[in-house]
């Protein structure tokens, strides 16, 4: 005898409910087992796919679970100025320079300046110009810029932003290391016509700016809509309006007396 194929069953839109057993049970149509946990699976299967969770962060599917780990706990604590603040590289500590004529960027001023420009940086060009052992551009690196170039006039600092660079496994695509004086360097690129997003201008507090912020003033690498940082003693103050420039926000560090402004360059 040939078997009948058995055909897939057919759901019924609503389980049908039939009349009391002789035992005086209430029997269900249909569906009552199989209809539900089909579709249970279903939307456990399609939950699971899109990965979504209720608001109480447990799984749609069987309403329980546990909730997401937080990952902040486990990131490595920030406790002083050597360590990159954020970002891949967060913790990891890098190498300064032991002359009591440097003063690198302290690393609440380096947390306020990527916390505000974040959205800047990331996927962009970034420009340290006076970048002393890089520490500046070594965290926007941490942060996904594209390329960071640090320009620095002393020898024995470059050598050491190669060697941050070294160890943290930065390539040459994406730490370009420059010795030069910021002015020769700044006339030099405008010649190139060479520009970054970002340009962060941290000189000595008894650095000469006239002529670097004239030269700033003229758009010299910075890009048309982009972004000029100075940094500079807290009691300093500079213009709202330089050239190209237009100044939009000023923080102060008063702990550690700096301050540094922001412009925007005129598109």
């Amino acid at each position: 005898m040939q078997k009948r194929r058995k055909s897939p069953p057919k759901y019924p839109q609503k389980p049908q409910k039939k009349s009391h057993t002789k035992s005086g049970e209430k029997e269900e149509g249909y569906g009552k087992g199989r209809y539900d946990r089909d579709n249970t699976n279903e939307r456990s299967f399609n939950d699971y796919k899109g990965g979504k969770q209720n608001h109480q962060g447990r799984s749609a599917s069987k309403g329980r679970g546990k909730p997401p780990n937080d990952t902040r706990s486990s990131l490595p604590r920030i406790t002083s100025d050597d360590q990159i603040t954020e970002g891949k590289y967060r913790g990891r500590h890098i190498l300064l320079s032991e002359s009591p004529k440097m003063a690198p960027t302290c690393r609440k001023l380096r947390e306020t300046l990527f916390r505000i420009l974040y959205r800047r940086v990331r996927a962009h060009r970034f420009l340290d110009i006076c970048a002393g052992t890089g520490t500046v551009g070594i965290e926007a690196i941490s942060r996904g810029a594209l390329l960071a170039t640090m320009v620095e006039r002393k020898a024995k600092n470059c050598s050491l932003i190669r060697k941050n660079l070294t160890a943290l496994e930065i390539s040459e695509g994406h730490g370009e290391i420059v010795e030069s004086e910021a002015i020769p360097f700044l006339k030099q690129m405008s010649k190139r016509r060479r520009f970054w997003d970002v340009v962060f201008f941290s000189p000595p507090f008894d650095y000469d700016y006239d002529e670097a912020l004239a030269c700033f003033g003229r758009g010299f690498s910075i890009k048309p809509g982009g972004v000029f940082v100075i940094e500079h003693h807290a009691e300093m103050f500079f213009p709202e309006r330089i050239g190209v420039l237009k100044r939009w926000k000023v923080v102060v560090e008063e702990e550690d007396e700096r301050a540094i402004s922001f412009y925007d360059r005129d598109k």
